[in-house]
């Protein structure tokens, strides 16, 4: 197979001088807020780092055909339609075109620039999209996905999380790798080729490799790369994942205390009979094949299974372990945010390593191996993941805290988990905190809440071995509320760009007043039922555009209005009238401020301006309350 000659294309080039169409093989639009979020925050980040320099965003694949209605040339989007119909909207968005006209030369998108084959709600949001007069309009979008999306572009921009020169930098600073395919391409031959490409090698392997190369000794290499790769599996506890015969000298008796061995111990404790870990360069890394199971030493079969789901994937991890070793050992490299801090992107994964590590020794790449398993000893024991042998849910949002310990004696033993702090209330307290902030920073990077839970982890267990469950309630609620605070400040009444994380400090107040302090819960309300869900979408219970009986704009965008749901919810509920609402689905399924205003709602028979301000006001009171 063959392939033209790829062309470097600007979004404003790719925007204005071609038709797109997805095809019917392809699967419909299904970005989310993560994708959404990431893919601006990029652009952001691109552009504050080199206001001047081009940032590519990724490919775009694409096989001439024609429009079978009036033949003229259309591009079939082959690869790349999620990134394109995605910066399509937020270019037509009408309060991207209304805020930015003056400080940005917008282009004139042809509101038929992507077509969806056998899709034709979708194709027909696009046009409207880009013929909107006000953001209300698009609330009665068909497509679940196009209007969750259009939903968000215009709170990023109301929030100021998405601003003029943003669109500036994606319009002309940000480029395409446009690849046209032959016109005779078997694309079934195609798609047979892209999927079973062997794969790249992962920047964290990169890191392995450089840091190993800092190492002296084979012993050493071997040490090291035993520890890295038992500390890369992210499914089960680390104490799993170690030798059996070696879990008492890294984790105690019991297996659940990370010992105070070192570099040189661990290394005697991990099986000796391990194949040695030559010297080796980066090449000669590449060439060799992963390390297996029998190699490594792993876990024997009658230990956990893969059970869990981390809430970061192990390049993240890695750098929440960099930030905290840049924090111990005064290294350079830190943001000039603050002092002891390195950036949480994955992006400049190599690059930030090979910034801390310049000029450093041997010593220094032993001391980080310590801290690698301390740290995930710690992100192990005691911070949430999902839990897939429990699960009865279908939202990914069955959370524990499991802290893993030895059961059974001789050839029995294996791991097994227990709740971290035991079947008390302060456990239950830990858990709704850790899972209130990781529904809000869904994404695998910049998680920074993350890194005040391992901070303060760290930090209790070189003071005492041991974890204070009220000392972390008090720090997490404490960074909680100062969030929050800054939240109010961005704007309460502001509808859809109510910043989220305010939503669901909200609802860990309500479920601590109802569950911890025992106050009586209104008729309806269950909170000792609720749990945290991935609710990405702002709801108003009164809808903005009802079929009949408006309310003014300002009051439907009030606090006391508006809830967290999940993007398909919204979808079915968005123009339902409140009483509707309240009848198709369970609210008990729903956040705690959604159950109280359907209790509200429910009790006045009614639920209109009086009941929106009293509602809000004894909300905001509550919020209030706890930041004083």
């Amino acid at each position: 197979m063959t392939t033209t000659v790829p062309a470097i294309l600007s979004v404003r080039d790719a925007v204005s001088a071609a038709r797109y169409r997805v095809p019917i093989y392809q699967r419909a639009y299904a970005w989310t807020a993560d994708e959404i979020e990431t893919l601006v925050s990029d652009i952001r980040d691109a552009r504050i780092a080199d206001p001047t320099g081009r940032y590519f965003v990724g490919a775009l694949v694409l096989h001439t055909e024609r429009d079978p209605d009036d033949h003229t040339e259309l591009l079939d989007i082959v690869d790349g339609q999620q990134r394109l119909t995605t910066i399509t909207i937020m270019l037509t968005h009408p309060t991207v075109r209304q805020r930015f006209a003056d400080a940005v030369d917008l282009p004139t998108i042809d509101p038929r620039l992507i077509g969806f084959e056998g899709r034709p709600a979708a194709s027909r949001d696009l046009a409207r999209i880009a013929g909107a007069r006000n953001a209300d309009e698009l609330e009665r979008l068909d497509d679940d996905g196009i209007r969750a999306a259009a939903r968000l572009v215009g709170a990023l921009v109301d929030r100021g999380e998405l601003e003029a020169a943003d669109i500036a930098h994606l319009l002309d600073r940000v480029q395409l790798v446009r690849t046209l395919l032959p016109a005779r391409t078997d694309l079934n031959h195609y798609f047979e080729i892209m999927n079973s490409r062997g794969e790249q090698l992962e920047k964290h392997e990169i890191v392995k490799a450089r840091l190993m190369e800092r190492l002296d000794t084979d012993t050493d290499r071997r040490t090291f790369a035993a520890l890295w790769d038992i500390c890369s599996d992210l499914t089960k506890h680390v104490q799993a994942l170690t030798p059996k015969a070696a879990r008492t000298a890294l984790f105690g008796e019991t297996w659940n205390r990370r010992t105070a061995a070192g570099f040189a111990q661990l290394g005697e404790a991990l099986d000796a009979a391990r194949e040695p870990a030559e010297a080796r360069s980066i090449l000669a890394i590449l060439a060799a094949d992963p390390p297996s199971v029998a190699r490594t030493g792993a876990t024997d079969d009658d230990d956990e299974t893969p059970r869990y789901g981390a809430i970061i994937d192990f390049p993240n991890f890695l750098l929440q372990v960099l930030r905290l070793h840049v924090s111990v050992s005064g290294v350079s490299g830190a943001r000039e945010a603050d002092g002891d801090e390195v950036s949480l992107d994955d992006k400049t994964l190599v690059e930030q390593f090979e910034r801390v590590f310049d000029g450093r020794g041997p010593e220094a790449v032993k001391r980080f191996a310590e801290e690698l398993l301390e740290t995930r000893f710690l992100f192990d024991n005691y911070v949430i993941r999902t839990d897939s042998v429990r699960d009865s849910t279908d939202d990914d949002s069955n959370w524990v805290i499991h802290r893993a310990h030895k059961v059974g004696e001789g050839r029995t033993q294996k791991v097994s988990p227990v709740a971290a702090f035991g079947d008390t209330i302060e456990h239950q307290r830990v858990l709704m905190l850790q899972a209130m902030y990781q529904v809000v920073d869904s994404r695998r990077a910049y998680k920074e809440f993350l890194h005040v839970i391992l901070r303060e982890l760290r930090q209790q267990w070189r003071a005492s071995t041991e974890i204070d469950a009220q000392v972390l309630i008090a720090t997490l609620e404490d960074a909680a509320a100062q969030r929050a605070a800054r939240a109010v400040e961005s704007g309460v009444d502001t509808g859809t760009a109510v910043q989220h994380f305010l939503f669901t400090y909200l609802d860990y107040l309500l479920w601590k007043q109802y569950v911890v302090d025992g106050e009586l819960a209104p008729a309806g309300v269950k909170p000792a039922e609720f749990r945290f869900q991935y609710r990405k979408s702002v709801e108003h219970f009164y809808p903005v555009q009802p079929d009949r009986d408006p309310l003014p704009t300002d009051v439907v965008n009030r606090f006391g209005n508006l809830c967290l749901m999940g993007r398909d919810e919204n979808a079915r509920r968005s123009n339902l009238m409140p009483t509707a609402k309240i009848r198709q689905y369970l609210s008990g399924d729903q956040s705690l401020k959604f159950q109280l205003m359907a209790s509200d709602a429910t009790a006045a028979d009614e639920w209109g301006e009086a009941q929106i301000e009293r509602h809000g006001r004894l909300m905001l009171d509550l919020i209030g309350r706890s930041l004083q």
